[in-house]
């Protein structure tokens, strides 16, 4: 992207981020997204389908940070450290967009549902761990490492999906306690 585009991602993204904090995405049409971001309607598509799939770039993104930040090239001593950070890193995240989350992660979330993406995103960073040999799960076959990642992924969502209807300011600690005694003694 050159310089321009940048700067119309980014105010899409700051756009698409506040809109989604004071309603439902799937309510956001892409003419309003455009009007409030100071863009003509075709641009928007220019960056994605939809204001839902344009929230779920942008989340990703900054979850994909994150996942750079803390877990490539993880030495196997330090993957428990790694994974404790990026999860608290994370959970930061979550916080600070929380109401976009909350709607995003509940039953009532539809087709604007952030379950997939961030189940998507919990698999690659366990993937990225066992891929560079910071990781070591018992499976044994591919399936099983892929059911592995899944199941430590998924309930990873939903115990944030309980986690976020504490009021603020949450515990992260308390949230990494939590689900320390919930994950299996080989998982750091």
């Amino acid at each position: 992207m050159d310089a321009r585009q940048q700067k119309t991602y980014a105010r899409l993204s700051a756009t698409v981020l506040d809109l989604a904090t004071r309603g439902p995405v799937t309510e956001i049409t892409v003419s309003a997204l455009a009007a409030a971001a100071g863009v003509h309607r075709s641009t928007v598509y220019e960056y994605a389908t939809s204001p839902a799939h344009l929230l779920e770039q942008v989340l990703r993104g900054e979850l994909d940070d994150l996942r750079a930040q803390y877990l490539v090239d993880v030495d196997p001593a330090d993957a428990a450290a790694a994974v404790v950070g990026v999860t608290r890193a994370v959970l930061r995240h979550v916080d600070e967009y929380d109401a976009v989350y909350r709607r995003g992660l509940g039953a009532e979330s539809g087709a604007a549902s952030l379950h997939a993406m961030l189940s998507e995103h919990f698999q690659a960073s366990i993937d990225l761990l066992l891929d560079q040999h910071s990781l070591v799960v018992p499976a044994d076959d591919e399936v099983e490492r892929r059911a592995v990642a899944r199941y430590l992924a998924d309930g990873t969502i939903g115990a944030i999906d309980v986690w976020l209807t504490r009021p603020r300011p949450r515990d992260v600690d308390a949230f990494l306690a939590l689900v320390g005694r919930l994950t299996p003694a080989w998982w750091p």
